[in-house]
């Protein structure tokens, strides 16, 4: 039997998490970044209270590898900090030199 979770109810960040300062949720989620090597590099843009968290990655990680890479990290961050937590990366500009050089731009 296939269970069917699009009717599942989305974790929602707890009265905890949404009373916390903005500045005390990036430093917990930047402890948390330091405990592991795999995430140097990693940076908290935003910690909103709504829990979806911004991350700006320095460091290039292959599309094979990003997703995995994200989908541990934001299971780890739900079991230790708050389960409604999730991860989204900050949207990064077109870096390709062809497409800039003939002046496509894309919005």
């Amino acid at each position: 039997m296939v269970k069917n979770f699009s009717n599942q109810e989305t974790p929602r960040p707890s009265e905890k998490w949404k009373n916390l300062s903005e500045s005390i949720r990036i430093e917990m989620i930047a402890e948390e970044l330091k405990k592991n090597k795999i995430y140097d590099g990693f940076e908290v843009v935003e910690a909103p209270d709504n829990g979806q968290i911004v991350l700006k990655i320095e460091r290039t990680i292959p599309a094979k590898e990003r997703g995995i890479l994200l989908l541990e990290l934001e299971e780890k961050l739900k079991s230790s900090l708050d389960k409604g937590i999730s991860v989204w990366l900050e949207p990064v500009g077109d870096k390709s030199k062809l497409r800039n050089l003939r002046g496509i731009k894309f919005n």
